[in-house]
């Protein structure tokens, strides 16, 4: 494998992980306030369990796609969302957290893998390549993880 092969899978692992500028996902969730998960805010139409659970349903989709020609995506939007309505529970709020981080290390575990081409097209795909979808998960999470730290800040006035 190439040098620079390499340096493009550790700066790939280095942004899932929340390198640089990006918000770390655990130093977000592991002092997320709990008690406040489906508290709603005025002009949101979602609280923070839901975009949580948003997060998981979308990143294991991708991740899915990416290794598995069998996988079926969820109907969207619908199929990435809770309904409007639902509640989570602290147990929900603890397992999503949990499947999202084994999803995320097993994307890590794709990029890191030299035996995975980052830029051969997915076989069952349109085009898409790991890389693309990398960058898609990276993406999708910094964006929901801002979403999460306003919410967290909005909810407990800090």
């Amino acid at each position: 494998m190439s040098a620079n092969i390499q340096q493009l899978r550790d700066h790939l692992l280095y942004l899932l992980r929340g390198g640089d500028a990006h918000i770390h996902f655990d130093d977000l969730i592991n002092d997320f306030p709990v008690e406040l998960i489906n508290q709603k805010i005025e002009g949101v139409p979602y609280s923070a369990w839901q975009v949580l659970e948003h997060m998981r349903i979308a990143q294991w989709d991708i991740l899915e796609f990416s290794r598995d020609a069998s996988h079926r995506s969820p109907d969207f939007p619908e199929g990435y969302w809770p309904s409007a309505d639902t509640l989570g529970s602290v147990k929900d709020w603890n397992q999503s957290v949990r499947a999202f981080r084994s999803d995320l290390e097993q994307m890590q575990e794709l990029v890191n893998d030299s035996s995975v081409d980052l830029f051969a097209p997915i076989a069952h795909g349109t085009g898409q390549t790991l890389l693309r979808e990398v960058l898609l998960v990276a993406d999708h999470n910094a964006y929901h993880l801002g979403t999460l730290t306003l919410m967290k800040r909005l909810l407990t006035k800090v």
